[in-house]
């Protein structure tokens, strides 16, 4: 055998391969998983030596015995000088990189370059999608996204990225409220901006999607769909990091497409990237990650020869090589946080650990219900049908329609089908979004198939771009109001004016994030809030129709748990400034004796 020849694999790298294969099974295995196990295992039925920070430690020792186990497996399968060329490879990645950016950016160019009149149809949806969003951005404040921004988004931008006392922390979309927030503007729409903007971007890139995987038809059919689907609006209003997640999504999609038949090496930096700033965003894109490892995997093993990859080994190197740089990437910007928040936070965290084994199956039949409806809900039952058609069609059309030999959807299936029973979780429909793209995507192939002929397709496109247009000319009459907290807030502001900041603010625990952000929005000042803070006014806002739980829905139940005291207040001096089914606010004029007593002084009341 020469020397620059590659080793065939021989039984010993089978085995180490087997064993590098277990060690990563190990490694993403919950530690309910462990715990039940050993339980079994135990005469008295409980483990107690077997910790969460234990699992945790077998877990790092798994993932390093694997890492051994595969570079003893590379090392063999390259000769000395293989192993040569290898890091001459690498330190030429830089350069080859750089030679890359041009022809990547000209390709873009290209696929975004006019064609013909259906450039200009996607052009009219992809700018109704705009306005539809942008008319809903400043909707009423939810308590999630208000939370995100009042804890995350007010903070310094450290505790914003080593903070995690609950997940609602998604980390890439705090990051960037937090930069709006102290650099931009504290308004509701510009906290908001992140999420518009990836909702916005949403739409070409699911197009260019439609068209890298299947042709134009398909990607201007999937455009619209994108455009007007109701939750996937809601969600580019919604200050959270779900529409983030399905963009970045799509998007590592499409430059793992553009990558395979490229080999573009500044592609692959990319959609390293990317990919890492999805973890970033949330840990759930372990789903749309691993559907494109398995997908490129299946690649590898059916591979065929091409002019872009030399032979299978080639494709499964890259394939490592993005799965171990991507792995260590979104380890290095957890850092901050599992070195402050702690590993138990992050992966122990009650809110998203996975459901008991007993009622699995009940809380995914519940789940699956939940996620249908939030696919289907708001769209009127035409296009459902028309969606659900294409859906079936696609199943039976792929090889037909594809420009891919394999399914990424299928690909997707297996990774979810396999990692979901292992780790049970508990998967309401926002933490699904990102695959409400690629269902709407692989529907429109389903009916694009309908269309027979080149005729036949320029009416169908017409037809369609005049009923999609309409759908969307209906939407935007839908104008966001302002909602009751904002009301109250601004009812505040005008009322007190220069007294504002001397005033106590009493809301509900379950209410009061939407009123902290539109009270900083309002700049009033955030002791208002501060039970510790002297004041000379009370206002109280009530919810009647509250229902979080054990959430107060009378003014007595209020003030008894979360105002200041009964004795501060002039009950005479009642007043009822709004009065509407869901916001009741009140005034009341605090009594100054009481107030002087307690902290020492009675703001002036100016005038």
């Amino acid at each position: 055998m020469k020397q620059n020849e590659k080793k065939k694999l021989n039984k010993t790298d089978f085995v180490l391969i087997f064993f590098a294969s277990l060690c990563i099974f190990l490694a993403i295995v919950p530690y309910s998983q462990y715990k039940s196990l050993a339980d079994s295992l135990a005469a008295d039925g409980n483990t107690e030596r077997l910790t969460y920070q234990l699992v945790i430690i077998f877990k790092i020792v798994f993932i390093i015995l694997s890492t051994i186990f595969i570079g003893l497996v590379l090392w063999h399968v390259f000769s000395e000088n293989g192993r040569k060329r290898f890091f001459l490879s690498l330190a030429a990645l830089p350069g080859r990189c750089i030679h890359d950016i041009r022809p990547f950016f000209r390709d873009l160019a290209f696929s975004l370059k006019p064609k013909d009149y259906r450039f200009w149809i996607f052009s009219a949806i992809f700018l109704s999608g705009i306005i539809i969003r942008f008319l809903r951005l400043n909707s009423p404040l939810m308590h999630d996204e208000a939370y995100s921004m009042a804890i995350w988004g007010r903070s310094d931008l450290f505790f914003a990225v080593s903070d995690y006392h609950l997940p609602n922390n998604h980390v890439f979309h705090s990051v960037l409220v937090n930069l709006i927030y102290h650099h931009i503007g504290k308004t509701v729409p510009l906290l908001r901006l992140p999420v518009f903007i990836s909702g916005c971007l949403l739409i070409p890139a699911v197009w260019l999607l439609g068209r890298l995987f299947y042709h134009e038809v398909t990607g201007l059919i999937a455009a619209g769909f994108t455009a007007f689907a109701p939750f996937l609006i809601f969600y580019s209003h919604n200050a959270r990091g779900y529409e983030i997640q399905a963009f970045l999504t799509v998007l590592t999609v499409g430059l793992v497409v553009y990558a395979k038949r490229k080999r573009n090496l500044f592609s692959w930096v990319l959609l390293i990237l990317f990919s890492a700033l999805n973890f970033f965003t949330l840990p759930i894109a372990l789903y749309p990650f691993g559907g494109i490892c398995v997908w490129l995997f299946l690649n590898v093993v059916f591979y065929k020869k091409n002019n872009i990859w030399r032979n299978r080994l080639q494709m499964l190197k890259y394939l490592v090589f993005m799965g171990i740089s991507v792995s260590i990437l979104s380890m290095l910007l957890y850092v901050p946080l599992l070195s402050v928040s702690g590993w138990d936070s992050f992966f122990g965290n009650i809110y998203i650990g996975g459901t008991e084994a007993a009622t699995f199956g009940e809380t995914m039949i519940s789940r699956v219900k939940d996620n249908l409806q939030a696919f289907t809900e708001s769209w009127p039952l035409f296009v459902n049908l028309f969606i659900g058609i294409g859906l079936i069609l696609s199943l039976f059309s792929f090889r037909k329609n594809s420009k891919e030999s394999l399914s990424f959807g299928l690909a997707l299936f297996i990774w979810m089908g396999l990692l979901i029973p292992i780790q049970r979780p508990n998967l309401w429909p926002r933490t699904l979004l990102f695959l409400h793209p690629f269902l709407l995507l692989f529907a429109s192939s389903g009916l694009s198939v309908l269309i027979k002929n080149k005729q036949m397709k320029n009416s169908a496109v017409c037809i369609y771009a005049c009923l999609i247009l309409t759908a969307g000319i209906s939407q935007m009459t839908v104008i966001s109001e302002t909602g009751p907290d904002e009301r109250a807030v601004r009812m505040i502001v005008e009322r007190e004016g220069k007294n504002a900041s001397n005033i106590h603010f009493v809301t509900a625990a379950q209410d009061n994030a939407p009123i902290w952000i539109y009270a900083d929005a309002y700049n009033l000042s955030r002791k208002i809030f501060d039970k510790r803070e002297s004041f000379n006014t009370i206002y109280a806002l009530v919810n009647p129709l509250n229902d979080a739980y054990n959430g107060p829905k009378t003014l007595d139940d209020l003030m008894d748990r979360f105002g200041p005291g009964k004795n501060f207040i002039d009950w005479n001096s009642s007043q009822i400034l709004m009065d509407e089914p869901d916001a009741i606010l009140y005034r009341f004029e605090g009594k100054e004796n009481a107030i002087r007593k307690a902290y020492g002084d009675f703001p002036e009341i100016k005038k």
